[in-house]
């Protein structure tokens, strides 16, 4: 009963939003801007093969939406692509053309993804997204063949850890949900790019808080690696050591809840269930500290060691950390 009233608070919360943003100054986003800004959003469709390494985690079957961000690329979220052998973009004209998958950044989890055949296509400029204010109407539009569009707010900006090795410093989290997030693109009322559509997650507005909202990567992690993305699909630098780990922390100890197969520390003799104790001689008691410690121990390739419970006895493991990319399948496209 407490968290049904719990649902219908934020559910008037919710009306209420939405309400105000219905009757907001309407003259920054009219019918016409937003049917300029649909001229560069498409739809992406995936086959991934069986055997790839992230087809059960993520499917063998993928789709969503991504943004023209130049006569040749497109910018989506890398999930929807990463391992895929067929990708197929839809353009707003309802043609449907092959593509690859030209770059991908696990840092930043961004896709870029070009056409394999001559097609003109219709860019969106890139914005800035630390120039967005609390009160600015902003839109998600992913593909009409993916989703309805809609008007929603930032609520707030604050890190984001993912149990797949993945830690965003600054995302941006909004407020209402959207439910066609996957690589649609979030844009102002002048038409620029401000982020990238990455997740649900159901306390946007505040931690613990149930406020259903979306997280999106923030375009400014774009800049300093869209031509690294372009020319060789992947950053040449920054790139961080990655483990081939899952992890939850609970009650101050970080679990292993699955080891990537054939990875670093599936090699290294890790499995399920393991407790990490500490990373190079560090204690580390929730995942943040645990990435952080990581990343900080050099570069790929160096030798983590991590120091474990298991069965109520302490074991020690070197595992030679990798560049993820090159534990990926690696596509056609490269």
């Amino acid at each position: 009963m407490y968290i049904i009233r719990i649902c219908q608070k934020y559910f008037f919360i919710s009306l209420f939003f939405v309400s105000s943003i219905v009757f907001a100054d309407q003259s920054s986003i009219t019918k016409d801007k937003i049917q300029n800004f649909y001229n560069a959003v498409v739809s992406i469709d995936s086959i991934v093969p069986d055997e790839a390494r992230t087809s059960k985690s993520l499917g063998t079957v993928r789709q969503g939406s991504g943004v023209i961000i130049d006569q040749n690329n497109i910018l989506t979220i890398g999930y929807i692509v990463i391992e895929a052998s067929e990708i197929i973009i839809g353009l707003p004209d309802g043609k449907k053309i092959p593509g690859k998958l030209t770059g991908y950044d696990h840092s930043s989890g961004f896709g870029i993804v070009s056409p394999i055949i001559k097609t003109s296509l219709t860019p969106l400029k890139i914005g800035d997204s630390n120039k967005i204010e609390l009160d600015d109407n902003l839109l998600i539009l992913p593909s009409p063949n993916k989703g309805v569009g809609s008007v929603v707010k930032l609520v707030s900006r604050r890190p984001f850890i993912g149990w797949w090795e993945y830690l965003l410093e600054n995302p941006i989290y909004t407020l209402p949900m959207n439910d066609s997030w996957a690589g649609s693109p979030l844009i102002n009322h002048k038409g620029e790019i401000l982020g990238i559509g990455s997740l649900f997650v159901a306390d946007a507005a505040l931690p613990g808080t149930l406020s259903p909202g979306n997280m999106f990567v923030p375009i400014n992690l774009l800049r300093p690696i869209l031509k690294d993305l372009i020319k060789y699909g992947r950053p040449k630098s920054g790139m961080k050591p990655y483990l081939g780990i899952s992890t939850n922390d609970s009650n101050g100890e970080i679990i292993v809840t699955r080891v990537s197969k054939d990875g670093p520390s599936d090699k290294a003799g890790i499995r399920k269930n393991d407790i990490i104790k500490s990373v190079n001689g560090k204690q580390v008691n929730n995942i943040e500290n645990f990435y952080r410690t990581i990343w900080n121990s050099g570069k790929i390739g160096v030798k983590i060691q991590l120091e474990i419970i298991r069965d109520k006895k302490k074991l020690n493991f070197k595992v030679k950390s990798v560049d993820r990319m090159d534990y990926f399948m690696k596509n056609k496209s490269y």
